[in-house]
């Protein structure tokens, strides 16, 4: 491993993780550099809300103990605590806490038969030779012999009809992993020697990959996606080594506005992000 600059440990720049290496460049920049410990203030929709509801719940009913009942009455409280950032965002909060039941029951439900025994949330981290910042995360769902990766889908709403309503859509179960997804895993079975699954639940089910039923999850495949990361990791750091400063290194990197990850970016937070291109 290569030793950490010391500049960059007094600005906390020690680890890396696969949410932020699956940015592309000028939002990670804006993100990571520019707005640093403020990017936690962004206000988020309630697919993640519920994401992280589901998944909590799941958790705790597979790798505590604890009752279904209890975990889904958790997990709804939180959903409609939720302050909605716009009419649709309303929407979905109010399909939510009911999709929420459904995907916690077909979670559990594709989850309870594995013999192994799971810790959920376990750190891993990798060093490799060519960064100096270790790449972390933390599994899902972690096992003697296997990693579990929980994704969950909801169900999107179409669009405006004539009468001004909108109506929710079946979400489709997953027919391959989403090529991120094998791009996260395969750093947890780069730092763990665990193969892992990935588990993608929606309210008309629960589908499960692994090396068994999917060659993106087999041990060439992830070792080609985790290469995949790896390049974005030396890249970035390639680019932190000539300045820190996102005012130097916005001229090294060239902000692309079509990205659809801008689309979720508040308003406030976008014109912030133009004033420093000066766009």
């Amino acid at each position: 491993m290569k030793q950490l600059p010391q500049e960059w440990a007094e600005q906390g720049i020690t680890y890396m993780s696969h949410s932020q290496l699956e940015k592309p460049a000028c939002l990670r920049l804006f993100e990571y550099r520019y707005l640093k410990d403020e990017r936690r203030d962004i206000p988020v929709g309630v697919p993640a809300i519920a994401g992280g509801s589901a998944h909590d719940a799941i958790q705790s009913v597979i790798c505590d103990g604890i009752d279904m009942e209890d975990a889904i009455v958790t997990a709804v409280n939180r959903i409609q605590s939720h302050e909605p950032i716009n009419e649709l965002d309303e929407l979905k909060t109010r399909q939510y806490v009911e999709d929420v039941v459904l995907v916690i029951e077909n979670g559990v439900d594709a989850l309870k038969d594995y013999e192994d025994t799971f810790v959920a949330e376990e750190r891993v981290s990798l060093q490799h030779p060519e960064l100096a910042q270790e790449i972390m995360g933390f599994v899902d769902l972690t096992g003697d012999n296997s990693i579990i990766e929980i994704k969950t889908k909801w169900n999107p709403f179409g669009p405006v009809k004539k009468d001004g309503t909108r109506s929710p859509r079946q979400a489709k179960l997953a027919e391959n992993p989403d090529p991120s997804h094998v791009r996260q895993v395969a750093i947890y079975w780069a730092a763990t020697g665990k193969m892992p699954t990935l588990v993608y639940i929606t309210t008309q089910g629960a589908v499960t990959f692994s090396q068994d039923n999917c060659v993106l999850l087999s041990a060439e495949s992830l070792d080609y996606h985790f290469n995949q990361i790896l390049h974005n990791a030396i890249v970035w750091e390639n680019l932190l080594s000539i300045s820190t400063d996102p005012h130097v290194l916005k001229y090294w990197i060239q902000p692309n506005w079509d990205d659809f990850r801008w689309r979720f970016m508040p308003n406030n937070y976008l014109n912030q992000a133009k004033e420093l291109w000066k766009i």
